[in-house]
């Protein structure tokens, strides 16, 4: 399996997303530019680059929208 494809396993996917979000959030970053922020600090840690219109942004796009429901992107 890539690490491409482990993003299709919810918890590998939950603590990718955990950490990077984390660490936006430490230095003030809003929601949306997060989500956007994520999407290149994730291509980094999976050497895979990852467009908004790829495959892997509407499971990103969903992890915020789940992770923060009252927020929105």
């Amino acid at each position: 399996m890539t690490e491409l494809e482990e993003l299709n396993d919810p918890k590998k996917l939950d603590d990718l997303m955990e950490n990077i979000n984390t660490k936006l959030a430490i230095i003030g970053v809003p929601l949306r530019e997060r989500l956007l922020m994520s999407l290149t600090l994730l291509s980094d840690e999976l050497n895979y680059e990852i467009s908004t219109d790829d495959t892997v942004y509407p499971l990103i796009s969903e992890w915020f929208k789940n992770r923060f429901p009252g927020e929105s992107i």
